[in-house]
């Protein structure tokens, strides 16, 4: 009998034998203590191919994206970000939750924002109008069928940001997915932003786990706040390795996927 195919989301990936072996086979610690090898290595992996200067290992791209507002905004900041994006539409208000923001929606071409627009979406900095303090984009973004940011509009992007002192963050849970696309290193589409959250457990096939990626200074911040969020984990080498092995043995088959899913689009 053949089995049916579950195209519902990417999320619905199940671990390889070989990655459940790997995974139970992992070198463990206690991660709150840094004494996990597993996730220490995958974070310093993760770093690397994002040319960062460090990585976080968190149970869940929503953690990773609320860690990096959480460490670059102040209470009554605003957030710029795409009408459509993961952030405002399916993190369920956590923002204002957490880091007590208001996000301020700006609507684009498939995820490729209007630059000149957005120079409206800016606040000027009078004091009873909220700060803007970061801009958002997605790549590639859910709720556009998977559409792509190239490394040209991630550049504007950049200036646009030192252009307003915005601090510049990409949700890039699929980020894979588009270095793939366009046949480049991930580190060109990762390089210009200050924050990524990147995530293992969609197109990779990890069953769980992301990483926030910046600075040192930044990581560090996000450090403690992942404990107040009930992040800080033990023995996580467990799953760090799933998304390791991922990385090391999937990255190179999300052709295959993307080829598959052009098969079927009509």
């Amino acid at each position: 009998m053949k089995r049916p195919f579950d195209l519902r989301s990417d999320t619905v990936t199940k671990p390889s034998q070989a990655m459940r072996e790997a995974m139970a086979k992992a070198e463990v610690g206690d991660d709150v203590y840094h004494e996990d090898p597993s996730v220490n290595a995958l974070e310093e992996f993760v770093a690397q191919l994002c040319q960062k200067e460090a990585a976080l290992f968190v149970p869940s791209g929503t953690m990773g994206n609320q860690l990096a507002i959480m460490t670059e905004t102040r209470t009554g900041d605003e957030i710029l970000i795409d009408s459509e994006a993961h952030i405002y539409y399916y993190e369920t208000a956590a923002p204002s939750i957490l880091s007590r923001v208001q996000l301020r929606p700006f609507h684009s071409n498939k995820a490729i924002p209007n630059f000149d627009e957005l120079e409206h979406f800016v606040r000027d900095d009078i004091y009873y109008l909220p700060t803007s303090s970061m801009l958002c984009l997605e790549n590639t973004h859910n709720r556009y069928a998977g559409a792509v940011i190239d490394k040209e509009t991630i550049t504007k992007g950049r200036t646009f940001c030192n252009n307003h002192n915005l601090h510049y963050h990409c949700d890039g849970a699929r980020i894979w997915n588009a270095a793939v696309a366009l046949e480049c290193p991930v580190s060109e589409l990762t390089k210009d932003f200050d924050t990524i959250s990147v995530c293992f457990s969609k197109g990779l096939g990890a069953p769980i786990g992301s990483a926030l990626v910046g600075s040192k200074e930044t990581i560090k911040k996000a450090l403690k706040l992942r404990k107040i969020l009930g992040g800080g984990m033990r023995q996580a080498g467990i799953i760090a390795q799933g998304a390791y092995f991922a990385l090391q043995h999937n990255y190179e088959r999300i052709a295959e996927s993307h080829n598959q899913a052009k098969s079927l689009y009509i």
